[in-house]
């Protein structure tokens, strides 16, 4: 994903990893990634790896446009997962 500009024509995706900018200026934090599904790319997520903690934090997802249920669903289930394979908790937002 190195050619921004390209990733857009192609797959109607705006994407950037953002450590690199300041704080203030992220859009979507510091390493969000993309959220595949199916063949179309639908949003970020924004976590981090606390292993002091025990936990995933979920700082955002973001979606390109509204989810619905059984892609919000879906997309919990694969944090769930992650987070089980890292052997920590899911920490999610709200």
């Amino acid at each position: 994903m190195i050619d921004r500009k390209r990733m857009a024509e192609l797959f109607e995706f705006d994407y950037q990893l953002e450590m690199f900018k300041p704080a203030a200026t992220r859009r979507f934090g510091y390493w969000a990634l993309p959220i595949l599904s199916g063949d179309r790319l639908v949003g970020k997520l924004d976590a981090t790896a606390d292993r002091e903690d025990g936990v995933l934090r979920v700082d955002a997802i973001h979606e390109d446009e509204p989810f619905p249920k059984r892609l919000a669903g879906a997309v919990r289930e694969e944090i769930e997962d992650l987070a089980a394979w890292l052997d920590l908790e899911p920490e999610l937002p709200g």
